[in-house]
């Protein structure tokens, strides 16, 4: 039997390397939501990813490196894979209802807590700080575009729309952080009748006009 092909071993390698950085990244996110940024260790990480010391420094040679990308490689998975091929409704009342959803349901997954554990600790912590801005603010884009594409083009191009979809992203985000001491169950925050309600006016006060993408920093 004849053996693998340069060609075929270089892509096991490279499929086998990809695997490795995903437990990685998997395991950074995790350890980082549950012991906070101080506590999550490479050794820690090292253990939840099930790889060894050298393996984990050959992908990965700094820690807040790795924190970074970890949290961004699960907020990027979490915009760009859900959104694009779900049926939205026509209604644009039921469309508005769906689209806040959504919005809100980023505030409630893991990368949202490790992002704000990195918030915190780059307050102080300059390094970090100018390691982790410049992703920070490429995910807020991505976010945005893809909120935008979820309203849809009739809502989205109503004059009032990006300023109030970034009332509301920065409300969600304020709420969302009230859970870290007050737990309870998400799906019945008051203020989410609220958002739809002003996504709602927007849409009956405005006419629609071209879009200007224009965007807030996140």
């Amino acid at each position: 039997m004849s053996s693998p092909s340069p060609d075929t071993r270089r892509r096991g390698e490279q499929e086998r390397s990809r695997a490795t950085r995903k437990r990685i990244l998997d395991a950074a996110v995790a350890v980082l939501v549950e012991h906070g940024y101080s506590n999550a260790t490479t050794v820690r990480i090292q253990q939840a990813a099930g790889v060894s010391r050298g393996r984990l420094l050959h992908h990965y040679p700094s820690r807040d490196a790795l924190l970074v990308a970890a949290v961004h490689h699960l907020a990027a998975q979490g915009v760009q894979g859900l959104d694009r091929d779900r049926p939205w409704p026509t209604d644009p009342i039921a469309r508005i209802a769906a689209a806040v959803d959504r919005m809100w349901w980023h505030f409630r997954q893991p990368y949202f807590w490790a992002s704000m554990e990195l918030w915190l600790a780059a307050r102080g912590h300059e390094e970090l700080r100018a390691e982790l801005l410049p992703l920070e603010r490429i995910l807020g884009r991505m976010i945005k575009e893809q909120t935008t594409a979820n309203f849809g083009p009739e809502i989205a191009n109503r004059p009032r729309f990006v300023e109030v979809r970034d009332l509301i992203y920065q409300a969600m985000r304020g709420a969302a952080l009230g859970y870290a001491i007050d737990p309870r169950d998400p799906l019945t925050e008051p203020q989410l009748a609220v958002w739809r309600s002003q996504l709602e006016q927007v849409l009956v006060d405005d006419e629609p006009t071209a879009a200007t993408g224009e965007d807030v920093p996140r």
